[in-house]
C-alpha cells in the first residue's frame, strides 16, 4: 500500500474519531443536564416538603427519613404530602381548639376583672339611686310640709260691713276698737284662735273717721264727719262727754297728750287743745298756722312740744304750755301723711305722698337733715317699733320695715291690695293692725324682730350706684316671715347641705391673721 492511501485512511479515521467525541459530548451533556435536573428535583423536593413541615410544626409518625431518587419515592413523596395535608389539617384544628379555649380561659379571666371592676359601679349607682331616693322622699316631705295648715301666730282678720275707718288697740288688754265709715263702732276681743265681739255702738250717724284711747285706756274717744267728739268710759261702754261742734270743720286727726289734755286737728289747719277736767265745753287753746288739713300729731314724752303734719307739706311744732307756734318747716313738694319719732325722741322722721321721707333734728324742725328717698309709693302712715326701726303704709298695698340707721329696707311685712291708711301696735309689741280699702283689719305678728338674724339675712345696701339700681327690687320685695308671700328658693332651703364649720372658722383666722399682718 503506498502512503497516500494510508494518509488517507488516517485523516478517514481521525473524522469517525472527531465525529464519535462531539455525539457522546452531545449526549453526555444532555445526560447531564437531565441528570441534574432530576437530581435536582429529587433534592429539592423532599427538603422542600421537610422544611415546610418544620415551619408549619408537623411531625409524622409514619414518615421514614427517605431521600431516593426514584418515581416510586415520588408517587410516595406525593402519598405522603396528600397525608401531610390531612394531618395539618387536624394539628392546625386541635391549636385553633387550644388557642380557643385559652382565649376563652383570657376571656373569662378578664371578664371576671371587669366584674371585679363593675362592682364598684354598681355600689356607685346603688348609692346614687339611694341619694335620689332621699332626695325626692326630702322633696315630698317638704311638699306635704307646705300643704299642711301652718301653725297659728297671729288672731284672725276683722271683717267689717264698709271700709274700716280707724282702729285703736287698748293699751292695758287684748281689746281692739274699730270704727269704719257707716259709723258704727264695734269693740273686740283678740286672740289666736278667735276674735270675740264685746260690744258695738252707733252714736255716730256719719263715718267714724278717728278712734283713740287715753294713756291708761279708761277713755275711749270717737270722733264722725259730723263734727261731734265723744268720751266713752270703757268699762261700762257708756257715754260721759259729748262735744257736739267740736271743730267747724270736720276733724281729721287726733292725739291724747297725757290722761286728761288731747289734741284734734281738722280739714281747714285748725288745732285745738282740750283738757277733760274742765266742765265747760271749750278748749285750752286754739292755733290756726296751717291752710291744709292736719293729717298726723305726736308729741314727746313732756308733752310741751306738738307736732303736726299737714296736706300742704309742712311740719308745724306748737308750744301747748306758751299756745303758740314754736317753729314750722318750709313747703315741700307734697303733702305730708304722718310722722314718728325715733333716736329717743331726738329725731322726727316724716312720710310724703311721694314715698320720700325727711328726717329732722329735735328743735330743729325748719329743715331736714337728712332724706330717705327709695320707697317706690306715697306713705300714708307710720309707727315706730324700735328706737331705730319702723313701719310703713304705702300707697301700693306693701307694709314695710325700714331701718333708719343705716338706710336700709328690711323686708315686707305683709301686703293689702289696696293702699294701707291706718297702722297701730298692740299693748304687747307683739303684733301690728293695718287696714285698707277692702273692710278689713288685719293682724302681722313682728315678734321675729326680737331675733337679729332676721334683721341680717336682709338684703344689705350697696354704696355703689349701679349695685344699689339692681338690689333695689330685691330690697323692696324681701318677704319678711309674717308676710304670707314667699321668696324664691324658701320652699327648698331646706334641702341644702350644711356648711361645714372648720373651713369657715379656718377662713376666719386667716382674714384676722391678714388684717393684724395688714396693721
Amino acid at each position: 500500500m503506498s502512503k497516500v492511501e494510508h494518509s488517507d485512511d488516517n485523516q478517514g479515521n481521525d473524522e469517525c474519531e472527531n465525529n464519535l467525541k462531539r455525539k457522546f459530548e452531545e449526549v453526555a451533556q444532555n445526560s447531564d443536564e437531565t441528570s441534574d435536573d432530576e437530581d435536582g428535583d429529587n433534592l429539592f423536593l423532599p427538603r422542600a416538603r421537610e422544611m415546610l413541615g418544620q415551619s408549619k410544626k408537623v411531625f409524622s409518625r409514619d414518615q421514614g427519613n427517605s431521600s431516593a431518587l426514584n418515581d416510586e419515592n415520588l408517587e410516595s413523596n406525593n402519598s405522603n404530602d396528600e397525608d401531610y395535608e390531612d394531618l395539618e389539617e387536624e394539628d392546625i384544628d386541635e391549636e385553633d381548639v387550644k388557642e380557643d379555649e385559652h382565649e376563652i380561659s383570657e376571656s373569662g379571666e378578664e371578664g371576671e376583672e371587669e366584674e371585679e371592676e363593675e362592682e364598684p359601679k354598681e355600689n356607685m349607682e346603688e348609692l346614687a339611686m339611694g341619694r335620689e331616693a332621699k332626695e325626692e322622699d326630702d322633696v315630698i316631705t317638704a311638699i306635704t310640709k307646705a300643704a299642711q295648715p301652718k301653725e297659728k301666730t297671729k288672731p284672725p282678720d276683722l271683717q267689717s260691713p264698709s271700709m274700716v275707718a280707724d282702729f285703736s288697740f287698748h293699751p292695758n288688754a287684748d281689746v281692739i276698737a274699730m270704727s269704719n265709715m257707716d259709723g258704727e263702732i264695734t269693740i273686740y276681743k283678740y286672740g289666736i284662735e278667735e276674735n270675740e265681739l264685746l260690744h258695738t255702738l252707733d252714736h255716730h250717724k256719719k263715718a267714724s273717721r278717728f278712734l283713740m284711747y287715753n294713756k291708761d285706756g279708761s277713755i275711749l274717744f270717737s270722733t264722725a264727719k259730723d263734727k261731734k267728739v265723744c268720751l266713752i268710759d270703757s268699762t261700762t261702754m257708756q257715754i260721759t262727754q259729748t262735744i257736739p261742734k267740736a271743730h267747724k270743720s270736720p276733724i281729721y286727726s287726733m292725739v291724747c297728750m297725757n290722761e286728761n289734755i288731747w289734741a284734734s286737728g281738722d280739714d281747714d289747719g285748725i288745732v285745738k287743745v282740750w283738757d277733760i277736767r274742765r266742765n265747760i265745753q271749750l278748749p285750752v287753746c286754739e292755733l290756726k298756722n296751717i291752710d291744709e288739713f292736719v293729717s298726723s300729731m305726736v308729741t314727746d314724752s313732756s308733752s310741751r312740744l306738738l307736732l303736726c303734719t299737714s296736706g300742704e307739706g309742712t311740719l308745724t311744732a306748737y308750744n301747748t304750755r306758751a299756745r303758740k307756734m314754736e317753729a314750722q318747716s318750709e313747703v315741700y313738694p307734697s303733702e305730708m301723711n304722718c310722722l314718728a319719732m325715733i333716736r329717743q325722741d331726738t329725731k322726727v322722721l316724716t312720710g310724703l305722698g311721694n314715698g320720700n321721707m325727711y328726717i329732722f333734728d329735735w328743735n330743729g324742725f325748719g329743715y331736714h337733715s337728712d332724706s330717705f328717698g327709695d320707697n317706690p309709693a306715697g306713705v300714708n302712715c307710720m309707727l315706730a317699733i324700735t328706737d331705730n326701726m319702723i313701719i310703713i303704709g304705702c300707697d301700693d298695698g306693701k307694709i314695710r320695715a325700714i331701718n333708719v340707721f343705716p338706710h336700709r329696707y328690711i323686708g315686707v311685712v305683709g301686703q293689702h291690695k289696696f293702699p294701707v291708711e291706718r297702722m297701730d301696735i298692740s299693748t304687747c309689741g307683739q303684733y301690728i293692725a293695718t287696714s285698707s280699702h277692702d273692710g278689713r283689719v288685719r293682724f302681722w305678728n313682728i315678734s321675729y324682730f326680737e331675733n337679729p338674724d332676721v334683721v341680717a339675712q336682709a338684703p344689705a345696701k350697696k354704696s355703689a350706684r349701679n349695685k344699689k339700681r339692681s338690689m333695689r327690687k330685691e330690697k323692696l320685695t324681701f318677704q319678711l316671715p309674717s308676710s304670707k308671700k314667699r321668696n324664691k328658693g324658701d320652699f327648698f332651703a331646706g334641702l341644702a347641705d350644711p356648711e361645714p364649720e372648720g373651713p369657715e372658722e379656718e377662713d376666719s383666722d386667716v382674714s384676722d391673721a391678714s388684717d393684724s399682718d395688714s396693721d
